[in-house]
């Protein structure tokens, strides 16, 4: 996603029990739909389809995890640290704080050399 969050839908989104869980488990450590489902006490369908939702909101990340048996997986991370909501005459605006992640300030240090 590009661009300013739509309020409504990020709102809406958070107002689900999965998906605030789902932020919650991933923000220390990322994990597989396997574990989430686990954690949450949802089925792995009903996980992958808030990650979706979350994914476009750009509020978590995936990547994948090589194994050596070929058996790749992918695990999800929140990629922020608040979401602040606010009013004016206009409406509802959004605003993520988003943290940089370790890997990704030394990839830009590296960028910046």
């Amino acid at each position: 996603m590009s661009g300013e969050p739509d309020a409504g839908e990020v709102a809406d989104l958070l107002a689900d029990d999965c998906a605030r869980q789902i932020l919650v488990e991933t923000k220390a450590a990322a994990r597989s739909a396997a574990e989430l489902s686990d954690r949450t006490g949802v089925s792995e369908p009903t996980v992958y389809r808030r990650l979706e939702r979350l994914r476009e909101h750009d509020l978590v990340s995936e990547e994948l995890r090589p194994v050596p048996d070929g058996r790749n997986y992918r695990v999800y991370r929140a990629e922020l640290d608040g979401i602040e909501f606010d009013l004016d005459t206009d409406g509802f605006s959004v605003a993520v704080a988003r943290s940089e992640r370790m890997a990704d300030r030394f990839t830009r240090f590296v960028e910046e050399m």
